[in-house]
C-alpha cells in the first residue's frame, strides 16, 4: 500500500479490508515522514503496532 492510500482509508468511516501479515486491521495513524502506519488488529484487544506502509494490503 501506498502512503496516501493509507491516509485515505483511516479518514473513511466506512471500513475496508486492510491486512498486515495476512491478518485484518485498523489503521490508527499515518506519519508521513517516516512512512510508517500505526495499525491495531481487529480481533485483538487494544494493542497497537507501529509497521511500514508498503506492508500493508488491501482487499477488495
Amino acid at each position: 500500500m501506498n502512503l496516501m492510500r493509507a491516509k485515505e482509508i483511516k479518514e473513511d468511516p466506512v471500513m475496508k479490508n486492510v491486512y498486515y501479515q495476512g491478518r485484518p486491521v485498523y489503521i490508527q495513524s499515518v506519519d508521513d515522514d517516516t512512512h510508517m502506519v500505526t495499525i491495531r488488529f481487529t480481533k485483538e484487544e487494544e494493542d497497537l503496532h507501529e509497521v511500514e506502509v508498503t506492508d500493508l494490503v488491501e482487499e477488495n
